[in-house]
């Protein structure tokens, strides 16, 4: 299984609109995906998506690719290009999370 985690420096003072953005969830139905598991983290900096897959940064790029609208929204609270990061740091704050339904046995 694969995690991908992309990040985002919010601008200053961003944090509570990108966790009212966050709260709702992503603009696709996981449910709907190859995705195992999907959350989204806050800091007061930074903001963090977790993809987790067997094809995770590519499922996480598709995704990005088919919702164009959505993601340029961000453009308005976050500075530069988004960057990947190896994990979530622990003060950062859970605001979304989704994981598949396990197959029953």
């Amino acid at each position: 299984m694969e995690q991908y985690i992309i990040a985002a420096r919010l601008k200053p003072g961003k944090a509570a609109e990108a966790e009212q953005m966050l709260e709702t969830g992503p603009p696709f139905d996981p449910s709907e995906s190859v995705l195992a598991a999907h959350a989204a983290y806050v800091t007061d900096n930074d903001v963090y998506l977790l993809f987790e897959s067997e094809t995770a940064r590519t499922t996480a790029l598709q995704l990005a690719r088919e919702h164009p609208v959505e993601v340029s929204r961000w453009q308005a609270i976050v500075s530069g290009l988004p960057f990947r990061v190896a994990e979530v740091p622990r003060d950062a704050r859970c605001v979304y999370q989704w994981q598949a339904a396990k197959a029953p046995r």
